[in-house]
């Protein structure tokens, strides 16, 4: 039942970026030949594994964007306790 909830949630994400890329698309195709499969445990491993491979995504950009986040913030700091470029003391 947990990986139908998180199927869920990833096919839920997709649109949430604003429009879906060939990537999404490939994924939910990727997914619904997941449920194409007769046997059960092959359907079972083939939705854990796009599901894995969709969180390894997930978890890279993720990774990406709290650096990005960490580095504004280092940024603001510096900027803060250094000044800016024509920052005059007063």
């Amino acid at each position: 039942m947990r990986h139908f909830a998180l199927a869920g949630v990833l096919l839920a994400l997709l649109p949430a970026a604003g429009c879906t890329t060939w990537q999404d698309r490939a994924e939910a195709k990727a997914l619904a030949t997941c449920q194409d499969k007769a046997d059960a445990e092959e359907r079972r491993l083939c939705r854990e594994t796009v599901m894995a491979a969709e969180k390894a995504k997930y978890d890279k950009e993720a990774e990406v964007w709290e650096e990005k986040v960490r580095a504004a913030e280092d940024r603001e700091l510096n900027r803060k306790v250094y000044g800016g470029p024509g920052q005059v003391d007063k």
